[in-house]
């Protein structure tokens, strides 16, 4: 059994009610549908009944059960508007929160604040900061933490392999503390997502001070603090890919290395590398990438590729259910 299919048994047995606030897409309807008749989630569409309905037609779809919800004909509308402007501080007035909740990402984020949805899938249509931007000044940071970012699941062709990769998706340039954060959220959803003990490798084109170069010391004081904060988690860094993954090649480099060449959380230097390497082994290795994912929010609220299909919004939404049970 793969990731995704534990985590649909887990799904069946309470599904979640994600909210899409990206519902004007036939990607998302077509998802909709399957997770409905599933019994995968509770799906919520954000927007106009009718115009939802009319995309659906248009793609040969019909929306039996689903719930649709337009944030500008509800009974909350009025009383978000209002918790919205308590949260904000940026001097808006009554007027500025209502425009502010009109957008389907800020509504549909504020359902999720206020308890009345399990989760927010967007970024089918909308760019990754409106997706960030409406996460941020609704749902916020979560407790003891600083750092918002993002991870693959990476899966192997047949199913076998499963590994974590990040930050592939939002911080370009993460500072040693923030490398720190990235690390340990994505051990624990590693964790959580397949049941296995995360073995974490912090990856850079140096091995264990074979260059003194600034951007290797940075990953090696990321992975002091990391062992500070989390002295029970197994990681090791500054490691390269080979010492990572390649029990051969960590005998040479890193032979004291707890790791052994068997990592499965790879956390890399930068949005360059992380984004570059996941996009490698999907395209040229055939491993599914499952993601991007957000962690460290304080509510689930993820932010899809523009270039998703429906399949792929469907595994988002299990995954993120999986990662927002107890």
């Amino acid at each position: 059994m793969n990731v995704i299919q534990q985590c649909q048994t887990q799904c069946r047995a309470a599904p979640q009610k994600v909210v899409f606030a990206d519902a004007l897409d036939p990607r998302v309807l077509d998802a909709a549908g399957v997770l409905k008749r599933e019994g995968l989630a509770e799906p919520i569409l954000i927007g106009n009944p009718l115009a939802l309905r009319d995309c659906a037609g248009r793609a040969g779809m019909a929306l039996p059960g689903l719930t649709v919800i337009d944030p500008l004909h509800c009974d909350n509308f009025e009383s978000f508007a209002e918790a919205y402007l308590a949260l904000d501080n940026s001097g808006l007035d009554s007027e500025g929160a209502r425009q502010s909740l009109s957008n389907p990402l800020f509504y549909a984020a504020m359902l999720v604040r206020s308890g009345q949805a399990d989760i927010c899938i967007a970024g089918n249509l909308s760019t990754t900061g409106a997706v960030l931007r409406a996460a941020l000044k609704v749902i916020g940071v979560a407790e003891q933490h600083e750092t918002v970012s993002s991870f693959f699941m990476m899966s192997s062709p047949d199913g076998k392999d499963v590994r974590l990769f990040a930050d592939a998706g939002v911080v370009p340039e993460p500072t040693v503390a923030q490398l720190a954060d990235i690390t340990i959220d994505a051990a624990r959803n590693y964790a959580k997502l397949t049941g296995d003990v995360p073995r974490v490798a912090m990856l850079s084109f140096s091995t264990k001070g074979s260059s003194d170069h600034p951007a290797a010391r940075r990953v090696r004081e990321a992975f002091e603090q990391v062992r500070a904060k989390a002295p029970d988690l197994i990681v090791d860094g500054e490691l390269q890919f080979d010492a990572a993954v390649v029990p051969a090649v960590a005998q040479q480099k890193s032979p004291d290395s707890p790791l052994h060449g068997n990592s499965n959380v790879m956390i890399f230097p930068s949005l360059n590398a992380g984004n570059i390497a996941y996009k490698v082994a999907q395209r040229l290795c055939h491993y599914q990438a499952l993601g991007p994912l957000l962690q460290g929010l304080m509510r689930p609220m993820h932010d899809l590729s523009r270039g998703c299909s429906a399949d792929d919004i469907v595994n988002i939404a299990v995954l993120a259910s999986c990662l927002n049970r107890p």
